[in-house]
């Protein structure tokens, strides 16, 4: 009987195995053995060799290009050619700064964004949505995101007794646009401890009312708990999600993704899937202060693999304009009655805290991510950098600065001497530059947000990202916005901003894989570089004023074409 039981175990182990093994093959195939990209054009992101009309691939690397008549006769029997029909082909755009798997949450949770990014018109509407949401799934955190209180009609956040009359035993959290507060129900606040008496966080604090009772209002590092407790999905949910932003990426050409804040508990909710290869194009995983202290230790095992990649640290300096968490030199524009005079935001980490970060990280040769949207913010990372370069000066990893929104041309010139990349949130100027002009910075600053043109006047090598799911990683959006600067209601915001339609793609391809550390491998078509590629139907050189009419027909990762669906093979 003890053999027979013994046989059996060995055998399920074995059956698991094998499921394993062809779960794993069946969602990480061999790229072919060549193939030949002919009949289209080819922009390469190479200055040396801008442009071909052939490209050859073996076994996922780019083996050569030039014109198909020269490559043909380099190419084995058994190469397929892929006619790109008078199309494009390009580099994949890879992400700056995201929080991957973030656009897929519209499987699990309630997308609260209001126009121009959705259809939410009031507090209604989100509580008729949260109930929905509550009816098809019974159990567990109800979670909203994307909601801006400045854009739905009452311009103002749901109560926590609204909240509370969706359930009061569920915990409930709505995120605001910005990703840096929110606001819980009642059930949420006793989960995670909060009373009245709770002391606020530093860099943070709880909403009261008049009477001293909670709200439910939480910005930011009052925040932040939340947002990872109502973020920590079960493993069904959390690779509906993964699958579901990855499709959406594919679909706009995406190959390489980033999660720019990962911490120790989704590094460890995440890991299975990642290490399985569920994500089926690149991702590179900034973790946290805390999380980066952990692996330093080795106490957080971290997930590497041929498309996983462990990044920068995730510092933060302070909030969102749009949140008015940003940290500013002078104060907003217009403010809500309830905010004190001459209010400029705040800080996100004390100024000595962030110092002493920026510099324990560098020393130790590790590149340091911090975001910092308001000027004043913005001067205390660059402080903090400055203090670590001096302390370390033989450490040559260059800092990233994100979303730089109201960088100074003083603050620009400061980033050239230290060897700073900014990584620009220029998608503001689109979603919300018309409230940046008449609401939160004023007609002057507002012209001058995400300053490209001066950034490149300074010979500034810069990225551009949308810090998705805040607002979609589009990619050709970026770069439209980046060249024409509209808002949503069609006026120009800063012209003398704008940039050419050559760098703005380079910021989006060439560039980002340079500030990511990844060069070698990606971001330009050249010999010997990995086939990461999106195939065009038009060339966005010429056509990216209309970029929304512009189609993705491929995206190859590693010479798998990985969209559309059921295309692997082709």
């Amino acid at each position: 009987m003890l053999k027979k039981g013994v046989w059996g175990v060995a055998a399920l182990v074995l059956l698991l195995a094998l499921v394993v093994l062809v779960t794993y093959r069946w969602l990480n195939p061999p790229p072919p053995a060549a193939q030949l990209f002919i009949n289209g054009t080819i922009i390469t992101m190479d200055s040396d060799h801008p442009q071909a009309t052939a490209m050859l691939v073996r076994r996922g690397d780019i083996i050569a290009l030039g014109d198909a008549k020269t490559l043909k006769a380099q190419a084995s029997r058994d190469v397929r050619l892929i006619d790109l029909q008078g199309g494009v082909l390009m580099p994949g755009f890879i992400e700056a700064n995201g929080h991957f798997p973030g656009e897929g949450l519209s499987a699990v949770a309630v997308d609260a964004n209001s126009p121009p990014l959705g259809d939410l018109y009031s507090i209604e509407d989100l509580l008729s949505r949260l109930r929905m949401l509550a009816q098809k799934r019974p159990g567990g955190w109800l979670l909203a995101y994307g909601f801006d209180n400045t854009s739905v009609g009452e311009k103002r956040y749901p109560t926590r007794e609204e909240l509370d009359s969706i359930s009061d035993s569920r915990p409930i959290l709505v995120m605001h646009s910005s990703g840096h507060q929110g606001v819980a129900n009642s059930a949420a606040l006793r989960a995670m401890g909060i009373t009245d008496r709770t002391a606020d966080p530093q860099g943070g604090h709880y909403g009261h009312d008049a009477q001293g009772h909670l709200n439910g209002q939480l910005v930011a590092s009052a925040f932040d708990p939340f947002r990872e407790a109502a973020l920590k999905f079960s493993a069904l949910d959390g690779i509906q999600v993964l699958r579901k932003a990855a499709q959406i990426y594919l679909s706009r050409g995406i190959t390489f993704a980033q999660n720019s804040r990962v911490t120790p508990a989704m590094i460890g909710n995440l890991r299975p899937a990642l290490e399985l290869g569920v994500v089926p194009l690149r991702l590179m995983l900034w973790p946290t202060a805390q999380a980066e202290q952990l692996r330093h230790r080795g106490r957080l095992p971290f997930p590497v693999s041929s498309r996983l990649y462990l990044g920068a640290v995730k510092l933060v300096s302070d909030g969102s304009i749009q949140g008015y968490t940003a940290f500013l030199n002078e104060p907003y524009y217009q403010l809500p009655d309830d905010y004190p005079e001459n209010y400029v935001g705040f800080p996100a980490t004390a100024e000595a805290k962030l110092a002493d970060q920026v510099k324990t990280f560098h020393c130790q040769g590790r590149q340091v991510a911090i975001d910092a949207n308001g000027d004043a913010a913005i001067d205390r990372a660059l402080d903090a950098i400055a203090a670590a370069r001096q302390a370390c000066p033989a450490v040559t990893v260059q800092p990233v600065l994100v979303h730089a929104l109201m960088a100074t041309d003083q603050q620009l010139d400061r980033m050239a001497a230290l060897h700073v990349i900014p990584s620009f949130g220029n998608a503001h100027v689109y979603y919300w530059g018309d409230r940046h002009r008449h609401v939160f910075l004023g007609p002057k600053r507002a012209g001058r947000i995400s300053p490209l043109a001066s950034a490149a006047a300074r010979g500034l090598p810069f990225t551009l990202h949308a810090d998705s799911p805040v607002v979609p990683f589009q990619p050709l959006q970026l770069a439209w916005n980046a060249v024409y600067r509209y808002t949503a209601s069609g006026e120009q915001l800063g012209p003398d901003q704008a940039i050419g339609v050559q760098r703005a793609l380079r910021a989006l391809t060439l560039d980002v894989a340079k500030q990511l550390g990844v060069a070698d491998q990606v971001g330009s078509l050249q010999p010997g570089k990995r086939a990461d590629l999106v195939w065009l139907d038009r060339d966005p050189r010429q056509f990216l004023k209309a970029w929304n009419t512009i189609q993705v027909r491929g995206t190859w990762v590693g010479g798998v074409r990985r969209f559309p669906a059921g295309q692997l093979a082709n």
